[in-house]
């Protein structure tokens, strides 16, 4: 029995394929200790932007489709509706916000990273129209954007129990 040419082009073609073959690259671990370091440098500026009174470099720290869930508010979804909603609050004189992450975890992908810790807000109560100081509790969930930087998706805080009234106090 004898090969046709085709037969004999298309043999030799698979073995020069299979020989080139190249294994998948492999990825390279994940720094979680760059990560981590990522976003703890943003909180810090995070924090410095509060005191800035601007609502549009409070916004850059949320990805574009972020959502911002405040206690009492609809959930601020988008960039444009984040700096309005960070607009009216700091529009307040007596409005100030600090906060900081107890603990920041990495996915082992490295595609998503997540903070939790405490802040404190002080503003005017709209009913009261007192200064008031709020402590809570936060969760932000971090995710690198095309620019590589680590920005806010999902971003929730929930207020403390109230703190209590000393007797007397009026």
């Amino acid at each position: 029995m004898k090969a046709s040419p085709t037969l004999i082009v298309l043999c030799a073609a698979l073995a020069l394929g299979a020989c080139g073959a190249k294994s998948p690259p492999s990825k390279a671990p994940v720094d979680t200790a760059a990560i981590i370091g990522a976003i703890k440098a943003d909180e810090v500026h995070w924090n410095s932007d509060y005191k800035s009174g601007d609502a549009g470099v409070l916004a850059a720290h949320y990805a574009p489709t972020a959502t911002l869930m405040i206690p009492g508010s609809a959930p601020l979804v988008g960039t444009a509706a984040i700096k309005t909603g960070l607009a009216d609050a700091l529009s307040d004189k007596a409005f100030t916000l600090t906060f900081a992450s107890e603990k920041v975890d990495v996915s082992a992908s490295g595609d998503l990273a997540a903070a939790r810790g405490t802040y404190t807000q002080t503003a005017t109560d709209p009913k009261t129209k007192t200064v008031a100081t709020e402590k809570g509790t936060y969760v932000t969930v971090y995710k690198p954007q095309p620019d590589g930087v680590w920005r806010a998706i999902w971003d929730i805080n929930t207020p403390g129990a109230p703190m209590p009234q000393t007797s007397g106090a009026q």
